[in-house]
């Protein structure tokens, strides 16, 4: 039995009411080139027909209460076969912690968005987060100076909608509760240069169901159904934390109509928890605190109604697993 599987049991089920099935088992995923640190939270970029893998690389004593080991990086691998090799090729992001992508298309052109969060020490206990996005045609030359800062937030993610303007999910950290999404619509990439001091109106609002747990939208996907309806497909996660101050995380999903989303018809949107912990084969944990933490970053189209999961587990690792139909819209 999965370490975690009793564990999960209780925990989501109790507070959730939903199970999800373990007969589907992910695998711990390991990058060949990066040795003696810890690889996790990825994202999967897939663009111009490739494949190439952000994640999170860092010292198992990187903290960013001890100045002295923090040191994160976003690295890029490149897959090779059925492995996946660090690419050399791709500058490192130093210092960045959580890499977001995104696809788009500016005045015709297809360009890429990158971005990652950067957080600064103020005191034991107290630091500030702020999300830089940089814009470019590859990673391999995207331009390393951030064209956008979103202040004293981490998580923010981004999605170009069928009409060129852009799905924007915050995460503000402003004391109103320990972790919500508030998710706008901005008109270009250029509303996110001034974004800290003129915020658009807000479509809805994610929260988890109880006071003290937390959510978060790590990745957006615009699809459409049998029926020819657009849904906006939100992946992110639901977390919280028990008497031992153990955090415990799980991947879920949201959906709701493109139409109602942009017409403010939306009261509130219920997570489906996908997977948890138990869902990934035992593996590594940067500390006893965070054993049970699934980060999820990507799915992975594969065909029907079968995605691949891409998540960081215990962040010590990236672990990916099949999952069946993850936003309920059947085969699209």
């Amino acid at each position: 039995m999965n370490a975690y599987q009793d564990l999960d049991d209780l925990l989501w089920a109790d507070k959730y009411h939903q199970s999800v099935s373990l007969s589907q088992k992910g695998t711990i995923v390991n990058i060949e080139g990066v040795d003696n640190v810890d690889t996790y939270n990825p994202v999967l970029c897939e663009y111009d027909g490739a494949k190439i893998l952000a994640f999170r690389c860092e010292d198992r004593l990187s903290d960013i209460n001890d100045t002295e080991h923090y040191h994160p990086s976003i690295l890029f691998a490149k897959q090779d076969g059925d492995k996946w090799k660090l690419a050399t090729d791709i500058a490192p992001f130093d210092m960045m912690e959580d890499p977001l992508f995104m696809e788009a298309k500016i005045d015709g052109k297809e360009c890429i968005v990158f971005g990652g969060v950067r957080a600064k020490l103020v005191s034991v206990g107290n630091f500030v987060v702020d999300t830089e996005l940089y814009k470019g045609n590859l990673l391999e030359t995207i331009n390393h100076h951030p064209f956008a800062v979103i202040m004293g937030m981490k998580d923010e993610r981004l999605h170009q909608l069928p009409d060129g303007r852009f799905l924007l999910c915050r995460r503000p950290l402003d004391g109103k509760g320990l972790g919500r999404v508030v998710i706008h619509i901005i008109n270009s990439l250029e509303d996110l240069v001034s974004i800290n001091g003129a915020i658009p109106p807000a479509l809805v609002e994610l929260r988890g169901l109880y006071d003290d747990d937390w959510v978060g939208v790590n990745n957006i996907y615009i699809l459409n159904d049998k029926y020819g309806t657009t849904w906006v497909g939100l992946l992110g996660h639901v977390a919280t934390h028990d008497v031992n101050d153990h955090k415990h995380y799980a991947a879920t999903t949201y959906k709701v109509k493109l139409d109602d989303l942009i017409n403010s018809r939306t009261e509130g949107m219920v997570p489906t928890i996908i997977a948890t912990r138990a869902n990934f084969e035992d593996g590594d944990e940067k500390n006893a605190k965070l054993g049970d933490v699934v980060f999820p970053g990507s799915l992975e189209r594969v065909e029907g109604e079968k995605y691949r999961l891409w998540a960081g587990l215990s962040d010590a690792k990236i672990g990916v697993v099949e999952v069946t139909d993850p936003f309920g819209l059947g085969e699209l």
